[in-house]
């Protein structure tokens, strides 16, 4: 099954970019920090999509 992969990190690094893809079934990931320029060469070379910055409010409910 394949899907997009959420994560709420500050940064996501090619340590972490090796790992995502190594699963071999994500196809997407959103990060509400960033995502390393050498991260994001991996990701483009697995054709992995991404998306970097986006507030977790558009993908978590606000704690009260």
């Amino acid at each position: 099954m394949l899907y997009i992969e959420i994560k709420a990190k500050k940064n996501i690094f090619p340590g972490e970019a090796k790992k995502i893809i190594a699963k071999g079934c994500v196809i997407g990931v959103i990060t509400a920090g960033t995502i390393s320029p050498k991260a994001k060469q991996l990701f483009d070379e697995a054709g992995i999509a991404y998306a970097e910055k986006i507030p977790k409010t558009e993908f978590m409910p606000l704690e009260t």
